[in-house]
């Protein structure tokens, strides 16, 4: 009896070292009119300035571009080669409204994409 309990007061009092994971910081979007959601999260520099734009693709998460533009607690301005390869495209996140709009960042004749319609998105914390 009295080794079990030194045990657990032993136990109590040496520290463990414990690791953990910080989530990243993303946005769940849908359309109100077609059914579905689309998922993006931005991974942040060593300035902690988010700087890569990443969009689940068939379950998966892939980079699709850089965050070109960003005012902290406004917007964030990133690109989506998924629907352009060029990167002519970009999505604008209104982080007040969660609003997510399309953005066309350069304009000239090869641009022949259907422009994707405005989302409504909320905040999501993704771990893994």
């Amino acid at each position: 009896m009295s080794r079990i309990t030194t045990l657990i007061f032993a136990i109590c009092f040496f520290n463990f070292k414990s690791f953990a994971f910080e989530p990243y910081s993303g946005i769940s979007c849908h359309n109100s009119i077609a059914k579905g959601k689309v998922e993006f999260f931005f991974k942040h520099d060593e300035n902690y300035v988010y700087a890569t734009a990443y969009k689940r693709v068939n379950g998966e998460f892939i980079k699709v571009g850089n965050v070109v533009g960003q005012k902290v607690s406004s917007f964030i301005l990133f690109e989506d080669n998924t629907i352009d390869k060029d990167l002519n495209f970009a999505w604008h996140i209104d982080m007040v409204t969660k609003n997510l709009k399309p953005f066309i960042l350069t304009v000239n004749s090869k641009n022949k994409f259907k422009i994707p319609d405005m989302l409504e998105c909320i905040s999501k914390n993704f771990w893994f």
